[in-house]
Protein backbone atom coordinates (compact mmCIF):
# COMPACT_ATOMS: atom_id res chain seq x y z
CA UNK A 1 0.00 0.00 0.00
CA UNK A 2 1.19 3.97 -1.17
CA UNK A 3 1.71 6.15 1.79
CA UNK A 4 -1.11 8.40 0.20
CA UNK A 5 -3.12 4.93 0.03
CA UNK A 6 -2.88 4.89 3.75
CA UNK A 7 -4.02 8.80 4.33
CA UNK A 8 -7.03 8.14 1.76
CA UNK A 9 -7.65 4.60 4.31
CA UNK A 10 -7.19 7.18 7.51
CA UNK A 11 -9.60 9.33 5.98
CA UNK A 12 -12.01 6.57 5.27
CA UNK A 13 -11.99 5.46 8.77
CA UNK A 14 -13.00 9.29 9.87
CA UNK A 15 -16.01 8.71 7.13
CA UNK A 16 -14.81 11.01 4.69
CA UNK A 17 -13.16 11.42 1.51
CA UNK A 18 -10.15 13.26 0.71
CA UNK A 19 -10.86 16.09 -1.95
CA UNK A 20 -7.24 17.56 -1.99
CA UNK A 21 -3.93 17.19 -0.23
CA UNK A 22 -0.81 19.49 0.23
CA UNK A 23 2.06 18.00 1.39
CA UNK A 24 4.59 19.05 3.98
CA UNK A 25 7.27 16.41 4.14
CA UNK A 26 6.91 12.68 3.86
CA UNK A 27 5.19 12.74 7.05
CA UNK A 28 2.88 15.62 6.79
CA UNK A 29 0.16 16.20 5.19
CA UNK A 30 -2.71 19.13 4.74
CA UNK A 31 -6.03 18.08 3.45
CA UNK A 32 -9.22 18.96 2.85
CA UNK A 33 -12.24 16.29 3.54
CA UNK A 34 -15.70 15.90 2.59
CA UNK A 35 -18.36 13.82 4.10
CA UNK A 36 -18.59 10.20 1.63
CA UNK A 37 -20.23 11.12 -1.32
CA UNK A 38 -19.81 14.53 -1.58
CA UNK A 39 -16.25 14.92 -2.57
CA UNK A 40 -16.25 15.96 -6.44
CA UNK A 41 -13.24 18.45 -6.35
CA UNK A 42 -15.74 20.61 -8.14
CA UNK A 43 -18.83 20.86 -5.98
CA UNK A 44 -20.95 23.66 -6.26
CA UNK A 45 -20.74 24.09 -2.35
CA UNK A 46 -18.21 23.35 0.35
CA UNK A 47 -20.71 22.59 3.26
CA UNK A 48 -19.25 19.72 5.39
CA UNK A 49 -15.74 20.07 3.91
CA UNK A 50 -13.69 20.09 6.75
CA UNK A 51 -9.49 20.82 6.96
CA UNK A 52 -7.36 18.28 8.50
CA UNK A 53 -4.09 17.30 8.55
CA UNK A 54 -2.58 14.02 8.42
CA UNK A 55 0.59 12.63 10.59
CA UNK A 56 2.81 9.84 9.97
CA UNK A 57 3.36 9.81 13.46
CA UNK A 58 0.35 9.40 15.57
CA UNK A 59 1.20 10.73 18.43
CA UNK A 60 2.06 14.00 16.80
CA UNK A 61 -1.18 13.99 15.75
CA UNK A 62 -2.32 13.67 19.36
CA UNK A 63 -0.02 16.85 20.36
CA UNK A 64 -1.29 19.17 17.52
CA UNK A 65 -4.83 18.26 18.19
CA UNK A 66 -4.44 19.20 22.08
CA UNK A 67 -2.69 22.35 21.01
CA UNK A 68 -5.63 23.05 18.56
CA UNK A 69 -8.97 24.15 20.22
CA UNK A 70 -11.81 22.87 18.53
CA UNK A 71 -9.72 19.77 16.59
CA UNK A 72 -10.81 16.43 17.75
CA UNK A 73 -8.20 13.91 16.69
CA UNK A 74 -9.08 10.12 14.49
CA UNK A 75 -6.08 8.33 14.71
CA UNK A 76 -3.19 9.87 12.41
CA UNK A 77 -5.51 12.45 11.55
CA UNK A 78 -6.42 15.88 12.98
CA UNK A 79 -10.08 17.34 11.92
CA UNK A 80 -10.02 20.78 12.16
CA UNK A 81 -13.82 21.91 12.01
CA UNK A 82 -15.47 25.23 12.33
CA UNK A 83 -11.96 26.83 11.73
CA UNK A 84 -10.39 25.44 14.11
CA UNK A 85 -6.74 25.99 13.65
CA UNK A 86 -4.12 27.06 16.05
CA UNK A 87 -1.84 29.48 14.16
CA UNK A 88 -5.19 31.18 12.57
CA UNK A 89 -6.37 32.40 15.90
CA UNK A 90 -8.69 34.35 14.25
CA UNK A 91 -10.58 32.21 11.99
CA UNK A 92 -12.77 30.25 14.56
CA UNK A 93 -14.61 33.75 14.71
CA UNK A 94 -14.75 34.62 11.09
CA UNK A 95 -16.03 31.64 10.34
CA UNK A 96 -19.01 31.56 13.31
CA UNK A 97 -20.35 34.52 11.00
CA UNK A 98 -19.47 32.73 7.43
CA UNK A 99 -18.83 30.22 5.42
CA UNK A 100 -15.05 29.03 5.02
CA UNK A 101 -14.60 28.31 1.57
CA UNK A 102 -10.89 27.53 1.35
CA UNK A 103 -8.55 26.60 4.71
CA UNK A 104 -5.07 25.39 4.35
CA UNK A 105 -4.06 24.61 8.08
CA UNK A 106 -2.13 26.74 9.57
CA UNK A 107 -1.32 28.30 6.31
CA UNK A 108 -3.90 30.36 5.23
CA UNK A 109 -8.02 30.57 4.93
CA UNK A 110 -10.55 32.95 3.06
CA UNK A 111 -14.18 33.10 4.45
CA UNK A 112 -16.96 34.81 2.70
CA UNK A 113 -19.51 36.52 4.78
CA UNK A 114 -21.94 39.23 5.06
CA UNK A 115 -20.93 42.72 5.97
CA UNK A 116 -23.40 45.82 6.05
CA UNK A 117 -25.50 43.81 3.18
CA UNK A 118 -23.15 42.76 0.76
CA UNK A 119 -20.73 39.99 0.33
CA UNK A 120 -16.93 40.37 1.71
CA UNK A 121 -14.25 37.74 1.82
CA UNK A 122 -12.24 37.70 4.93
CA UNK A 123 -8.65 36.53 4.06
CA UNK A 124 -5.71 35.35 7.03
CA UNK A 125 -2.84 34.16 7.41
CA UNK A 126 -0.18 32.92 9.51
CA UNK A 127 2.07 36.01 11.19
CA UNK A 128 5.12 35.46 9.13
CA UNK A 129 3.08 36.01 6.08
CA UNK A 130 0.43 38.48 6.50
CA UNK A 131 2.91 41.65 5.56
CA UNK A 132 3.38 39.86 2.84
CA UNK A 133 -0.66 38.93 2.17
CA UNK A 134 -1.26 43.25 2.60
CA UNK A 135 1.53 44.35 0.18
CA UNK A 136 0.09 41.68 -2.48
CA UNK A 137 -3.72 43.00 -2.13
CA UNK A 138 -3.02 46.53 -2.00
CA UNK A 139 -0.42 46.32 -4.85
CA UNK A 140 -3.63 44.63 -6.90
CA UNK A 141 -5.96 47.49 -6.51
CA UNK A 142 -3.40 50.04 -8.15
CA UNK A 143 -3.58 47.44 -11.68
CA UNK A 144 -5.63 48.64 -14.16
CA UNK A 145 -7.53 45.88 -14.30
CA UNK A 146 -10.91 44.62 -12.03
CA UNK A 147 -9.80 43.44 -8.84
CA UNK A 148 -11.13 43.00 -4.95
CA UNK A 149 -10.42 46.46 -3.02
CA UNK A 150 -9.47 46.12 0.18
CA UNK A 151 -12.00 47.03 2.68
CA UNK A 152 -10.43 46.80 5.76
CA UNK A 153 -6.35 45.45 7.35
CA UNK A 154 -6.69 44.54 10.84
CA UNK A 155 -2.83 43.53 11.62
CA UNK A 156 -3.61 42.59 15.33
CA UNK A 157 -5.98 39.40 13.95
CA UNK A 158 -3.59 39.14 10.92
CA UNK A 159 -7.06 39.53 8.81
CA UNK A 160 -7.53 41.20 5.52
CA UNK A 161 -10.99 41.74 4.35
CA UNK A 162 -11.76 42.09 0.27
CA UNK A 163 -14.72 43.55 -1.88
CA UNK A 164 -16.60 40.67 -3.61
CA UNK A 165 -16.12 41.42 -7.68
CA UNK A 166 -19.62 40.57 -9.18
CA UNK A 167 -19.40 37.72 -12.39
CA UNK A 168 -19.56 33.79 -12.26
CA UNK A 169 -16.00 32.38 -12.33
CA UNK A 170 -14.92 31.56 -16.35
CA UNK A 171 -14.52 27.97 -14.99
CA UNK A 172 -18.33 27.43 -14.62
CA UNK A 173 -18.95 29.66 -18.54
CA UNK A 174 -16.84 27.13 -20.41
CA UNK A 175 -19.45 26.34 -22.36
CA UNK A 176 -21.49 28.84 -22.63
CA UNK A 177 -21.90 31.79 -25.53
CA UNK A 178 -19.95 33.95 -23.16
CA UNK A 179 -16.64 32.27 -22.81
CA UNK A 180 -14.91 33.14 -25.98
CA UNK A 181 -15.82 37.12 -25.48
CA UNK A 182 -14.74 36.23 -21.71
CA UNK A 183 -11.70 34.50 -22.73
CA UNK A 184 -10.55 37.35 -24.84
CA UNK A 185 -10.80 39.86 -22.57
CA UNK A 186 -8.82 38.22 -20.33
CA UNK A 187 -6.01 38.35 -23.23
CA UNK A 188 -6.30 41.89 -23.13
CA UNK A 189 -6.28 42.19 -18.94
CA UNK A 190 -3.25 39.72 -18.83
CA UNK A 191 -1.68 42.22 -21.25
CA UNK A 192 -2.53 45.01 -19.30
CA UNK A 193 -0.76 42.96 -16.28
CA UNK A 194 2.08 42.17 -18.12
CA UNK A 195 2.96 45.87 -19.24
CA UNK A 196 2.89 47.48 -15.79
CA UNK A 197 6.37 48.62 -14.59
CA UNK A 198 8.57 45.80 -12.34
CA UNK A 199 9.10 48.00 -9.16
CA UNK A 200 12.38 47.24 -7.32
CA UNK A 201 12.37 44.79 -4.91
CA UNK A 202 9.55 43.18 -6.71
CA UNK A 203 10.36 39.38 -6.25
CA UNK A 204 11.84 37.19 -9.18
CA UNK A 205 10.22 33.95 -10.43
CA UNK A 206 12.84 32.82 -13.16
CA UNK A 207 12.58 29.65 -14.97
CA UNK A 208 14.63 28.06 -12.23
CA UNK A 209 12.34 28.88 -10.03
CA UNK A 210 9.58 26.99 -11.63
CA UNK A 211 11.64 24.02 -12.25
CA UNK A 212 12.47 24.09 -8.71
CA UNK A 213 8.33 23.86 -7.63
CA UNK A 214 7.41 21.16 -10.09
CA UNK A 215 10.45 19.17 -8.82
CA UNK A 216 9.03 19.52 -5.18
CA UNK A 217 6.08 18.24 -5.86
CA UNK A 218 6.68 15.48 -8.24
CA UNK A 219 9.54 14.66 -4.93
CA UNK A 220 6.20 14.80 -2.94
CA UNK A 221 4.27 12.93 -5.28
CA UNK A 222 6.89 9.92 -5.57
CA UNK A 223 7.30 9.81 -1.34
CA UNK A 224 3.87 9.35 -1.17
CA UNK A 225 3.96 6.30 -3.66
CA UNK A 226 1.53 8.48 -6.78
CA UNK A 227 3.93 9.70 -8.52
CA UNK A 228 7.39 8.17 -10.92
CA UNK A 229 10.60 8.56 -9.72
CA UNK A 230 11.97 10.80 -12.08
CA UNK A 231 10.20 14.25 -13.59
CA UNK A 232 12.32 16.03 -16.18
CA UNK A 233 10.18 18.42 -18.18
CA UNK A 234 12.62 20.74 -20.12
CA UNK A 235 13.56 23.76 -18.70
CA UNK A 236 12.30 27.15 -20.66
CA UNK A 237 14.67 29.62 -21.70
CA UNK A 238 15.83 31.72 -19.23
CA UNK A 239 14.74 35.60 -20.29
CA UNK A 240 17.06 38.93 -19.23
CA UNK A 241 16.11 41.06 -16.54
CA UNK A 242 15.21 43.70 -18.75
CA UNK A 243 12.61 41.58 -20.56
CA UNK A 244 10.62 40.08 -16.95
CA UNK A 245 7.16 41.36 -16.33
CA UNK A 246 4.55 41.29 -13.44
CA UNK A 247 3.32 37.94 -13.80
CA UNK A 248 0.38 36.47 -11.67
CA UNK A 249 1.63 32.89 -11.57
CA UNK A 250 -1.32 31.32 -11.02
CA UNK A 251 -3.38 32.10 -13.75
CA UNK A 252 -6.44 29.94 -14.34
CA UNK A 253 -10.30 29.93 -14.85
CA UNK A 254 -11.61 30.14 -11.38
CA UNK A 255 -9.17 33.15 -10.76
CA UNK A 256 -11.45 34.66 -13.14
CA UNK A 257 -14.71 36.20 -12.72
CA UNK A 258 -16.86 37.13 -15.73
CA UNK A 259 -19.67 39.70 -15.75
CA UNK A 260 -22.99 39.46 -17.65
CA UNK A 261 -21.38 42.03 -20.33
CA UNK A 262 -17.85 39.60 -20.52
CA UNK A 263 -16.00 42.04 -18.73
CA UNK A 264 -13.25 40.25 -16.70
CA UNK A 265 -11.64 40.61 -13.18
CA UNK A 266 -9.22 38.74 -11.83
CA UNK A 267 -7.85 37.69 -8.48
CA UNK A 268 -5.40 36.36 -6.22
CA UNK A 269 -2.45 38.22 -6.63
CA UNK A 270 -0.24 36.95 -4.03
CA UNK A 271 1.97 35.29 -5.74
CA UNK A 272 3.06 37.61 -8.33
CA UNK A 273 6.08 38.33 -9.04
CA UNK A 274 8.72 39.35 -11.65
CA UNK A 275 9.01 36.79 -14.87
CA UNK A 276 8.71 35.44 -18.32
CA UNK A 277 5.44 36.90 -19.84
CA UNK A 278 4.88 32.90 -21.20
CA UNK A 279 4.49 31.53 -17.55
CA UNK A 280 1.38 33.06 -17.33
CA UNK A 281 -0.03 32.28 -20.99
CA UNK A 282 1.05 28.71 -20.53
CA UNK A 283 -0.65 27.84 -17.32
CA UNK A 284 -3.91 29.24 -18.18
CA UNK A 285 -3.29 27.10 -21.75
CA UNK A 286 -2.94 23.62 -20.05
CA UNK A 287 -5.55 24.35 -17.75
CA UNK A 288 -8.09 25.04 -20.63
CA UNK A 289 -6.75 22.04 -21.68
CA UNK A 290 -7.29 19.76 -18.68
CA UNK A 291 -11.09 21.22 -18.13
CA UNK A 292 -11.58 19.71 -21.64
CA UNK A 293 -10.14 16.59 -20.34
CA UNK A 294 -12.32 17.21 -16.69
CA UNK A 295 -15.33 17.24 -19.29
CA UNK A 296 -16.47 20.66 -18.54
CA UNK A 297 -15.35 22.30 -21.87
CA UNK A 298 -15.96 20.66 -25.22
CA UNK A 299 -13.61 22.47 -27.44
CA UNK A 300 -10.58 24.94 -25.25
CA UNK A 301 -9.40 25.63 -28.75
CA UNK A 302 -11.32 28.97 -29.29
CA UNK A 303 -11.50 29.85 -26.11
CA UNK A 304 -7.54 29.85 -26.65
CA UNK A 305 -7.62 31.51 -30.21
CA UNK A 306 -9.96 34.46 -28.04
CA UNK A 307 -7.19 35.01 -25.17
CA UNK A 308 -4.26 35.24 -28.08
CA UNK A 309 -6.31 37.26 -30.24
CA UNK A 310 -6.97 39.65 -26.73
CA UNK A 311 -3.21 39.06 -25.70
CA UNK A 312 -1.10 39.67 -28.89
CA UNK A 313 1.67 37.59 -27.72
CA UNK A 314 5.25 38.47 -30.06
CA UNK A 315 6.49 35.91 -31.54
CA UNK A 316 9.30 35.94 -28.54
CA UNK A 317 6.81 35.19 -26.23
CA UNK A 318 4.55 32.77 -27.96
CA UNK A 319 7.74 31.00 -28.52
CA UNK A 320 8.38 30.16 -25.03
CA UNK A 321 4.80 28.88 -24.70
CA UNK A 322 5.37 25.72 -25.25
CA UNK A 323 8.25 24.56 -22.99
CA UNK A 324 6.42 26.41 -19.80
CA UNK A 325 3.33 24.58 -20.42
CA UNK A 326 5.64 21.11 -20.23
CA UNK A 327 6.64 22.58 -16.76
CA UNK A 328 2.83 23.78 -16.03
CA UNK A 329 1.29 20.03 -17.20
CA UNK A 330 4.16 18.16 -15.01
CA UNK A 331 3.51 20.54 -12.15
CA UNK A 332 -0.31 19.82 -12.16
CA UNK A 333 0.26 16.05 -13.31
CA UNK A 334 1.60 15.84 -9.38
CA UNK A 335 -0.84 18.43 -7.69
CA UNK A 336 -3.66 16.13 -9.05
CA UNK A 337 -2.02 13.11 -8.13
CA UNK A 338 -2.73 14.45 -4.50
CA UNK A 339 -6.35 15.00 -5.74
CA UNK A 340 -7.98 11.51 -5.82
CA UNK A 341 -11.89 12.83 -6.75
CA UNK A 342 -10.72 14.63 -9.89
CA UNK A 343 -9.73 14.13 -13.09
CA UNK A 344 -5.72 15.36 -13.86
CA UNK A 345 -5.52 14.30 -17.64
Amino acid sequence: MSLFAEVIAAADDAGTDVVRAWPRDAAHLLLELAPRDAASDDAASDDGRVAAQWFADSGRATEVGAATPGARVHGSLVLQPGGADRRLPALRDLAASGRVVAHRPERRAVVRRTEAGRAVYAKTTRRSRFDALVSAARAAETLPLRTPAVLVVDSGAHVVVLESLPGRPLHDLLDSPLATTAARRLGEALARLHAQPVLPGTAVHDAAAELTVTRTWADHAHAYGVGPADVGPPSPPEVPAAERVLVHRDLHDKQVLVDDDGSVGLLDFDLVAAGDPALDLANLRVHLRLRRHQGLCADDEPLWAAVLDGYRPGPGVLGRVPAWQAVAAARLEAVYAFRPTSTPT
